[in-house]
């Protein structure tokens, strides 16, 4: 098995920690959180994953990580790597994003805080997941205006709400990666990857999923959140259409 011959975007809040279990031993991990790895002192086998850590700075490349891995990682091989990744229906990860860092549970999501300050500041004292909803919302509006990754919260939150559009093209807007597959289909997008890069390995169907955690399932956006995710992840949606045929190209 060749991991040279795989990259592999990662895409938060879209099965990352499965798909690095099954991309292993192909995709070189590094450890990603208490002593992150860096660029510079690691080899190049690693990069891949270096890139995939949201801790790692990358400048005015921060939410352009394919255009900066053509570029400083891979500029001589780019063309040569199968290049990939999963897109997931842009509501289900948005609300997937809200649960995971903002309403696990009142007071226990890492971004909570903010949630509180808000209400403080509108002296509206009574919420409930809906009107946070719309908070979240607004703080991932607040986020892409504000000119830095650290404001108004943090680049925790600035990197897991980045559009996926960005992290995917070019200057001019086109598709870098060779395929985006659907994350439905994750188990026959993994498969065609080992087999067009003649890699022995093959994911049983039915053998993989991704955590839909139920209590994400039960919320549904109204209809003025769906609008404002629309516009936060417009092109998202038309990258997640199109990529219903992957897997017969």
């Amino acid at each position: 098995m060749d991991s040279k011959k795989i990259f592999w975007l990662h895409i938060k809040k879209s099965a990352g920690t499965s798909v690095r279990q099954i991309l292993h031993p192909v995709y070189s991990e590094v450890e990603r959180v208490k002593n992150p790895g860096s660029f510079i002192q690691s080899d190049p086998e690693f990069y891949n994953d270096i890139l995939n850590n949201y801790r790692i700075p990358l400048g005015d490349y921060q939410f352009k990580r394919c255009l900066f891995a053509e570029k400083y990682l891979y500029p001589s091989t780019w063309e040569n790597l199968f290049s990939f990744a999963f897109s997931r229906e842009p509501v289900s990860r948005c609300v997937s994003m809200f649960f995971y860092m903002y309403w696990r549970d009142p007071g226990v999501g890492p971004y909570f805080r903010y949630l509180v300050k808000h209400y403080l500041r509108t002296n509206r004292l009574h919420y409930n997941v809906s009107s946070s909803f719309d908070v979240f919302l607004d703080l991932i509006e607040a986020t892409r205006s504000s000119g830095s990754i650290y404001r108004p919260v943090d680049l925790h939150f600035a990197t897991h709400t980045a559009a996926v559009s960005g992290d995917v093209t070019d200057l001019d807007g086109k598709i870098m990666l060779k395929k985006i597959y659907r994350l439905e289909d994750l188990t026959q997008g993994i498969n065609q990857v080992f087999e067009r890069c003649g890699i022995d390995k093959k994911v049983s169907v039915g053998g993989t999923r991704f955590n839909e955690n139920s209590k994400k399932g039960l919320y549904k956006p109204n209809s003025d959140q769906l609008k404002k995710i629309m516009k936060l992840y417009d092109e998202d949606f038309e990258i997640y259409e199109n990529a219903k045929n992957s897997l017969r190209q």
